[in-house]
């Protein structure tokens, strides 16, 4: 078949055509190259934009005070209520070894008053603790109701809800009680070769410690000492934090555990 005839049948494109193809093909690669790195840079900008713009902070209340370290004849729950600025009733009826949010909050500083609950008019009753929390943009936030120096008290902390790595699990001790620094030992349990963690807290601060995940037996001290305060089975889940708050007094043996578990922290 000579060319011209294969031109006629469409069996040959002229080198014109096939150059423009080629040139419209090219042209069309990096319109979309373009575009996607257009689109990469947009969602970029507006992910920025959201982070930037959440000024929002978030805070639990954890109640950390047994009732006898109040008064022999209180109740041991020791129901509170918590005031914000004079005006919020934000928690009603919370008692001890319990913790309620979180809470939402813009970014600031904000009065808290806590008093013993009261059912038919909340938040009335005469303040135990006045104090304040200060809390950052986007930020997770604890303020725990405990006792300092044999008086109530509320000891702010920022959360560490950074991420876990598969596998892994967070725990968090917290040395809120009226107690010199304390030891949190932690045993594997269910495991054919049981490993033995350790971390220690000065009174007021908190210390954190990575581990397997799996179930623990966890036993607390005074630093230096063997003998036992307090002892809880917990579970830690796979890329978990557990927050773990040491409360009460060493002074008449109330020293238990407060605990609460954020799952999957990615």
């Amino acid at each position: 078949m000579s060319r011209a005839a294969a031109m006629r049948n469409g069996l040959l494109i002229p080198q014109n055509q096939r150059q423009n193809h080629q040139q419209l093909k090219g042209n069309f690669m990096k319109l979309r190259t373009r575009i996607a790195l257009q689109l990469a840079a947009l969602c970029f900008v507006l992910g920025a934009y959201g982070f930037a713009a959440d000024n929002n902070a978030y805070l639990y209340i954890v109640h950390g005070i047994p009732g006898r370290n109040i008064a022999d004849n209180a109740n041991p729950g020791l129901p509170v209520d918590v005031l914000v600025d004079g005006k919020t009733c934000l928690v009603r009826n919370l008692t001890f070894d319990n913790t309620s949010g979180p809470f939402t909050f813009a970014a600031g500083t904000y009065a808290l008053a806590i008093s013993e609950s009261n059912s038919l008019a909340p938040c009335s009753n005469a303040p135990i603790i006045n104090s304040s929390v200060t809390l950052v943009a986007n930020t997770n936030n604890s303020a725990v109701i405990t006792v300092s120096g044999g008086e109530p008290a509320l000891l702010p902390f920022t959360d560490n809800l950074y991420s876990v790595l598969p596998g892994n699990a967070r725990f968090v001790f917290t040395q809120v009680a009226d107690a010199p620094a304390l030891e949190a030992t932690l045993t594997q349990l269910y495991v054919k070769t049981p490993k033995t963690f350790t971390v220690s807290a000065a009174p007021g601060t908190e210390q954190w410690i990575g581990v397997p995940y799996g179930t623990y037996l966890v036993k607390v001290t005074a630093e230096g000492s063997t003998t036992v305060l307090a002892s809880e089975t917990i579970t830690f889940p796979d890329q978990s934090v557990t927050l773990t708050y040491a409360a009460g007094e060493s002074a008449n043996n109330s020293i238990g555990l407060v605990n609460r578990t954020v799952r999957d922290v990615f």
